[in-house]
């Protein structure tokens, strides 16, 4: 496709299909870290936006009839990526939720290490459980699901009809309740071993009351700690790849809703 031969018509389609595509590319997860060059992502945004176009040339588009309307179309289109991609966003931060609990029940709580991606402060084992959850991301194609998702909204949306308040509380619900059950899901075998290791040293304190038991159980819980970390891995896994595979479910709720 020759973008540089469109006409006026053709081109303000092209501008639909760049917004969105941008939207999505600048906040989705690794494709939108700090991290890429810009020059990259324009030209990945552009390499998407070229690609997707002649698949989508032919749905029905915003005929905008001024400046004016043309920006109110385009926002819309941008919210549609952004939408989608904050859905994959989820993901990760119920990662990041379930990391940064562990770490204050194991006596990391202060101990933070700079997330690439973000540039922001994160835990220890919140970044550790970030970068497997982008390996895992990578392994299962869960981009796949973010471009095809991309490219479906153009067949369901089109950015004139879009209608924000049919978007429930229920599925905003659905989808933030579920990140948190993730979260808890992810952190309960590591936080329930902790427990009942806190509630030994609590007996072994009551019972020789000679020991200085924080001596003892602070380095305990850091070993044991890391040690759950270690063996959790597999049931995290498996955790955060269901989540992979239920993204074009979600992508499908949101774009059916709007």
């Amino acid at each position: 496709m020759d973008i540089f031969n469109l006409n006026y018509a053709e081109f303000e389609r092209f501008l639909f299909v760049f917004f969105r595509v941008g939207a999505l590319i600048l906040f989705v997860p690794i494709l939108g870290s700090r991290q890429i060059p810009p020059v990259l992502k324009i030209g990945f945004i552009f390499f998407i936006a070229i690609v997707t176009f002649p698949l989508v040339k032919g749905q029905p588009l915003p005929e905008p009839r001024g400046v004016v309307e043309l920006a109110i179309f385009l926002i819309m289109d941008v919210t549609i990526g952004l939408a989608i991609a904050y859905i994959a966003r989820l993901i990760f931060a119920a990662v990041q939720v379930a990391g940064t609990v562990v770490d204050f029940q194991m006596g990391f709580g202060v101990v933070n290490v700079i997330d690439p991606q973000t540039e922001t402060q994160v835990s220890v084992t919140a970044q550790f459980h970030n970068i497997l959850a982008v390996l895992i991301f990578l392994t299962t194609d869960a981009h796949h699901f973010i471009i095809q998702a991309i490219v479906d909204s153009f067949f369901i949306l089109n950015p004139a009809e879009i209608n924000f308040a049919s978007i429930t509380p229920e599925y905003m619900l659905y989808l933030f309740s579920g990140t948190f059950t993730t979260a808890i899901k992810i952190a309960a075998p590591i936080m329930a071993i902790l427990f009942f290791l806190s509630v030994g040293l609590g007996l072994v304190a009551r019972t020789v009351p000679q020991m200085n038991v924080f001596i003892v159980g602070f380095p305990l819980q850091i070993g044991v700690g890391l040690l759950m970390v270690g063996l959790s891995i597999s049931f995290f896994s498996i955790l955060v790849q269901d989540q992979m595979y239920q993204l074009p479910v979600k992508f499908m709720g949101l774009l059916r809703g709007l």
